[in-house]
């Protein structure tokens, strides 16, 4: 499954580099072009900047809701990752939005890495259409896994576009936490064989403990089953960047990680956790599930979490009675 890819690169990229499969070749990066085009909230479509057209999908109240929840998918997922979300909570007056990240899904530029820049754009251009969209309507910024990466760079640099974020098992397992021969490969082989792709298969990791879905999930052909070397090293980026910047987060913040994360080290973010705890936020809470695994919001305990969210996001006044442990 795509959230397990990020482990394999260990055994793969050790037998290559003492293989001597090192090459010239430099890693594939098909950023947005330049900002020629009108932004489009439309029905099915979102029109970025440079008119790059990526799918969107939404659920729940569009016309009148009480909240407002962008949601940013992970690493080799799609919009469709907020299915459940919106499915449980889309009838309790939240409208839910969300795309297809540059590089994944239905994108025309998959399989290849957009380059941070453009993601944390795209994610900020889609919250200023809401915002016009709905002026007088709390808007969130949801990031799950990779997207919590993202969205952790979006409400560092633009936190006057939301008001509140919500992280959910976010990618935020940096370098400096990974031992030398997980990072000294990844760099060399996302300049050497960058079209090189990794799954997880052979591995004995587990995304969720919902197994039924990651069954349909492994048929529907939008998922990415691998992934090149130079998108991985992207992602690794990404997350080195996002732990630099959370310091800068001041909006309203909702943790939430599972004690049994098997893709992203409750060590790494515990030591997110540590630095929000910090920061004096007008609103922090980490939510720490104990069967929790790293696909939160699609575990069996899934509607658990989902209404864990839906409280915080709009109810104020019980925001400290939620189904989780509370950090």
């Amino acid at each position: 499954m795509s959230p397990c890819l990020l482990r394999p690169v260990v055994r793969l990229c050790a037998m290559l580099l003492f293989a001597g499969m090192v090459s010239a070749c430099a890693p594939t990066v098909r950023p947005a072009g330049l900002p020629i085009a009108q932004t489009v909230l439309g029905p099915d479509g979102f029109v970025a900047a440079d008119g790059a057209a990526l799918p969107l999908q939404s659920w729940g109240n569009l016309e009148d809701p009480d909240a407002v929840i962008l949601g940013l998918h992970g690493m080799g997922d799609y919009a469709n990752a907020f299915m459940e979300l919106g499915e449980q909570v889309g009838s309790k007056g939240i409208a839910i939005y969300a795309y297809d990240q540059r590089g994944f899904g239905r994108t025309a530029t998959r399989p290849f890495w957009a380059g941070t820049a453009s993601l944390v754009n795209d994610a900020s251009d889609a919250l200023t259409l809401l915002r016009a969209r709905y002026p007088d309507t709390p808007i969130y910024l949801l990031g799950n896994s990779m997207g919590g990466a993202v969205a952790i760079i979006t409400a560092a640099t633009r936190g006057h576009l939301m008001d509140g974020l919500v992280l959910v098992a976010p990618a935020v397992w940096n370098r400096n936490m990974m031992p030398w021969y997980q990072t000294a490969p990844l760099s060399i082989l996302s300049h050497s064989l960058p079209w090189l792709p990794l799954t997880g298969r052979g591995l004995d990791i587990w995304p969720s403990d919902n197994i039924d879905m990651l069954r349909r999930l492994s048929r529907d052909p939008h998922m990415m089953s691998s992934v090149r070397v130079d998108l991985l090293a992207g992602v690794a980026d990404i997350m080195d960047l996002a732990r630099v910047r959370a310091g800068d987060i001041s909006v309203p913040t909702l943790l939430l990680s599972g004690m049994q994360d098997q893709v992203i080290p409750p060590k790494a973010v515990a030591a997110l956790d540590d630095e929000l705890s910090s920061l004096g936020l007008p609103d922090y809470h980490h939510c720490l599930y104990s069967e929790g695994y790293h696909m939160l919001l699609r575990d069996l305990n899934g509607p658990v979490v989902i209404e864990d969210i839906r409280r915080w996001v709009t109810d104020r006044t019980d925001r400290k009675n939620y189904s989780c442990t509370i950090k």
